[in-house]
């Protein structure tokens, strides 16, 4: 599989790309080593971009160290994952959970190229790094509903947009349950 043109694909045609994602139906532990190999990739940006300009690289998780930020951003993932299954599938979309989660597995490798591109932009035109991470947020968000739509055959993007909503909620209340629960311990022992 030649991933430069998937990427490339997966900006320009989502709908494709995500078809092509479904057709090689990639074995589970091919998924979940990406799923690894991202995290990493993410923490390791996370790190690189505190290192480099003094500040985390995720307002969601601020000033958490890069092992933390990891296991909060696996549970974010996975809380997301199975939140779009659950409801995507109520909203009339029939999916199972390996196919969908290597579609967002390999969305999210896309991501991280954007977020490398952006650190170095900070050093070359700040600006100019600022403007790329919003488009690629909301062009994130329509990408997202493409790979939803075919992922789930909802052949809707409206619907699509409510399983993002619905499941990022579902995600954000999982994780932020989960940061109540561990980051006041974190902090108190840390301070030790």
């Amino acid at each position: 599989m030649d991933f430069k043109s998937l990427a490339i694909e997966t900006i320009t045609d989502p709908a494709a790309a995500a078809d092509k994602i479904l057709s090689r139906q990639f074995e589970n532990d091919v998924i979940w080593t990406g799923f690894a190999l991202n995290v990493v990739l993410s923490v390791f940006l996370y790190a690189l971009q505190g290192f480099l300009l003094g500040m985390p690289s995720n307002a969601l998780f601020p000033n958490l160290s890069p092992v933390m930020f990891g296991m909060f951003l696996v549970a974010l993932q996975l809380a997301y994952s199975v939140g779009s299954l659950v409801v995507g599938n109520r909203l009339g979309g029939q999916a199972r959970f390996m196919p969908i989660f290597s579609l967002l597995v390999w969305l999210r490798f896309v991501n991280i190229a954007i977020q490398f591109i952006a650190i170095i932009m900070v050093f070359v035109m700040a600006p100019l790094a600022a403007i790329l991470n919003l488009v690629a947020a909301v062009y994130g968000i329509y990408v997202l509903a493409h790979f939803t739509n075919v992922g789930f055959g909802l052949n809707s993007l409206g619907k699509s947009l409510g399983v993002i909503f619905m499941a990022g909620l579902g995600a954000m209340v999982a994780v932020l349950f989960l940061m109540g629960l561990f980051v006041p311990t974190i902090l108190e022992t840390s301070n030790v």
